[in-house]
């Protein structure tokens, strides 16, 4: 029996996390860890070498399923959720940004095919259409405007300070196993199937990363059909798009062949040129209403931004733990089936009305 089309792009996602203690609120890069034996089939809590904790989650094969998966699983870092709790005070729960100190958090999302190996020549042609979305992607993903503990104008400071060291920008057309690359093949092992890493995006909440791997999974199945790359960049607009996005996150413009939109616009081109694709994806309704915040100019970076923002003017001596007893607040609504609205709400963060935000073409909207 044939799998549904959708079903045939498998990702995995890795999350790099900096700590918040729940005794004082002070945020840094101890290690997390979740109550023993609450790990499931296939996702994995471990130390990462430089920020502290990552969580390594199952493979996923719908949008729907990543969702709810990559919610329960964070959840298992609440140990104040669970009966059986320890009587250790100062367990760390984890901050979910892609800076904080001068130390970058990732996500990264691992591309592979449903019972089928991805072979070298495969991802190559893959990475093909990728390539040129990746300024696209950093924008959505952007979540890192505090930086050395001081809050910044820049929407991702990882993308801008930490890519010539962790994911250097490539050429399209060349994809190597270099760790260091943006783009990475990782051949089949024992454990582990052949992927296609995508390491530009920063550490974020499940809405919005997985709000990122719904338009990564609907380029990786236009590529199935067999369609031409959707957008074509000179690599000269590449690079001044990918550097734009970094630094203005959603107020951006990137090109698309060759007349450069504003993200908006883009987010509407993107989503029609890829509709049949989102028809056949199964996608919950909280990550149309990502998209459509998306739309009006909410990322990770400017909700994260505005709550660091508003309690450094509350108090400029304590507002980092403020901020970090009210993010531990919104994350367990979050983790616990409530929406980015509540999230959001428990920030002090106002987000704008959506319901007359139209996604796509207005006579063909792909919300409705």
């Amino acid at each position: 029996m044939d799998i549904p089309f959708h079903r045939r792009i498998v990702i995995g996602i890795e999350i790099e996390a900096y700590s918040i203690n729940v005794a004082d609120h002070t945020i840094g890069r101890r290690l997390s860890r979740p109550k023993p034996g609450t790990s499931e089939d296939g996702e994995r809590f471990t130390r990462d070498a430089s920020i502290g904790s990552e969580y390594n989650s199952r493979p996923f094969q719908t949008v729907r399923e990543s969702l709810f998966l990559l919610k329960a699983g964070l959840r298992k870092y609440m140990r104040n959720l669970y009966r059986s709790r320890d009587e250790e005070l100062d367990y760390r729960i984890p901050l979910l940004v892609g800076g904080w100190t001068n130390r970058f958090a990732g996500t990264h999302l691992h591309i592979s095919l449903h019972q089928k190996p991805l072979t070298q020549s495969a991802a190559a042609s893959l990475a093909r259409h990728i390539h040129d979305q990746i300024p696209f992607f950093i924008a959505l993903g952007a979540n890192s405007p505090i930086w050395n503990r001081r809050i910044t104008a820049r929407a991702s400071n990882r993308v801008l300070r930490g890519s010539n060291i962790h994911f250097v920008p490539g050429q399209k057309g060349r994809l190597t196993s270099i760790n260091n690359q943006e783009l990475v093949y990782s051949p089949c092992r024992k454990t582990k199937p052949a992927t296609l890493e995508l390491r530009v995006l920063d550490s974020n909440v499940p809405e919005y990363i997985v709000a990122a791997l719904c338009c990564l999974k609907a380029v990786c199945l236009r590529w199935l059909r067999g369609l031409r790359v959707a957008n074509s960049l000179t690599h000269p607009e590449y690079l001044q798009a990918r550097m734009d996005t970094a630094t203005k996150g959603l107020c951006c413009r990137i090109p698309w062949q060759g007349d450069w939109l504003p993200l908006s616009d883009y987010l509407d081109r993107f989503l029609w040129e890829h509709r049949e694709e989102f028809e056949r994806m199964d996608i919950p309704d909280e990550i149309f209403e990502v998209l459509r915040l998306l739309k009006c100019g909410y990322n990770g970076s400017r909700l994260l931004h505005d709550a660091a923002v508003i309690a450094q003017h509350e108090h400029p001596q304590t507002w980092q733990r403020r901020f970090a007893k009210r993010y531990q607040t919104g994350l367990t609504h979050l983790l616990s089936g409530n929406t980015l609205h509540d999230f959001a709400q428990e920030l002090r963060v106002p987000l704008p009305n959506t319901q007359r935000v139209w996604l796509g073409r207005k006579r063909g909207s792909i919300d409705e």
